[in-house]
């Protein structure tokens, strides 16, 4: 007997209540109506709409410069070889133990210091390269149709523009703390980084030299220039000096001035004589006895001799030279013409001292010449490179990509952050 038809009722679950007043009420209906935009984390967009943006983003900003690069790397790039050389500026002047900067071994750092860095200053400049391009053909190997187009210099570029070219392909520095020019020059085959590497040399050899013989001309000249300052002033004194004596018709006037006073010592001997042999006669004779006038006269004779000796040494007062009538030309007193001669007999010995010196400064400066002289001495010489250093495809791409995504997502977390505070 077949069995009855059960009817399939779907029973939909009660909502929930809550009492309210006393009363059961839907939970619905007991919630009190929120605003529209009072949550608006609750109503979240659609997926398309957020998506859009950091898709296109992403790809604008990360994969494409990706491709872009990574094409460029592995396809089209030309290899970069690096020729690299180290020097040093040194002289050969020994350095002095019993100085203090020798000690602290700081000793002819400032010298060559200064000529290390003009030695870079004069590779980075346009002077260099066109002295470079003449001797290695600079331009023509930056311009072969081998080397790709980014990479490549125009064939049109004007010399202020192959300059800045230049100083990206040539890395030069001095390394202060072991005191080493370190020079890296780039190109585009093996050969030409060597070629551009030892004509940089060379012409870097050939600068340190012509400072080295500037330096030793320049002290030279300066002490020929003394030398013949010195000689200059000697010859002006003894001309004056010559003078002076032909002016006063004296030779040497410290050995006339003792003449001179030797003879008035004599004089004062035959004064006091006299004057003895005049008092003896006037204890026996009378004062108008001949003997005694003559001895008299004698004495006289001999004061006023003396007093004129006197004049010629000194000009004190008294003197012949003072006397009523003199004559206004008579020599001038030895005293004064000692000075004279002294007065020049120091400025002489002064120019002759001061000429010896010069002389020997200017020996001495001969003999540094010869012996001080600075030159490059080559530490490591430019060798034919057989890797490049560029490109490395993995590598760089790698850093593009890492570069690109760093910048995508500072920049989405940027455009997230002001969205949230709009």
């Amino acid at each position: 007997m077949p069995e009855p038809e059960v009817e399939a009722r779907v029973v939909a679950p009660s909502p929930p209540v809550a009492r309210q007043g006393g009363e059961i009420v839907p939970m619905r209906e007991a919630l009190p109506a929120a605003p529209r935009d009072a949550l608006p984390f609750v109503r979240m967009p659609p997926p398309g709409v957020r998506r859009g943006p950091l898709l296109w983003t992403f790809a604008l900003i990360v994969v494409l410069p990706t491709l872009v690069a990574g094409i460029y790397l592995c396809f089209v790039a030309s290899n970069r070889y690096v020729a690299e050389f180290r020097a040093a500026v040194r002289s050969v002047e020994p350095m002095k133990s019993s100085e203090i900067p020798s000690l602290l071994g700081l000793a002819g750092m400032s010298q060559t210091g200064n000529d290390s860095h003009a030695v870079v200053q004069y590779l980075e400049s346009r002077q260099a390269l066109e002295d470079i391009d003449a001797a290695a053909s600079v331009r023509a190997r930056y311009e072969a149709t081998t080397v790709d187009w980014l990479s490549r210099l125009g064939p049109n570029e004007p010399v202020e523009g192959f300059v800045r070219y230049w100083r990206r392909m040539l890395d030069a520095y001095y390394e202060t703390t072991t005191g080493t020019i370190v020079v890296r020059a780039e190109a585009f085959a093996p050969a030409d980084a060597l070629a551009i590497s030892s004509a940089a040399l060379s012409l870097s050899e050939k600068l340190v030299n012509q400072l080295s013989t500037r330096a030793r001309a320049d002290t030279l000249s300066f002490a020929d220039a003394e030398v013949a300052k010195a000689e200059a002033r000697l010859s002006q004194v003894n001309l004056r000096l010559r003078d002076l004596r032909d002016k006063e018709q004296v030779l040497d006037p410290r050995k006339a001035a003792e003449t001179t006073l030797g003879i008035a010592a004599k004089l004062r001997e035959e004064i006091a004589s006299a004057n003895a042999q005049l008092s003896a006669q006037r204890s026996s004779l009378s004062a108008n006895a001949p003997s005694v006038i003559a001895m008299r006269e004698r004495i006289a004779g001999l004061e006023r001799e003396l007093d004129r000796i006197n004049g010629e040494a000194t000009a004190a007062p008294g003197s012949s030279s003072d006397a009523p009538g003199a004559n206004l030309s008579a020599a001038k007193p030895l005293s004064g013409v000692i000075s004279d001669f002294d007065q020049l007999e120091n400025e002489r010995l002064f120019a002759e001292k001061a000429y010896q010196s010069a002389l020997a400064s200017l020996e001495t400066a001969r003999m540094d010449a010869n012996r001080q002289q600075i030159y490059l001495a080559t530490i490591v010489r430019p060798e034919l490179p057989q890797e490049p250093v560029f490109p490395r495809p993995i590598r760089n791409t790698a850093t593009v990509f890492a570069i690109a995504l760093a910048i995508w997502l500072i920049g989405a977390l940027a455009a997230f952050a002001i969205r949230d505070h709009m």
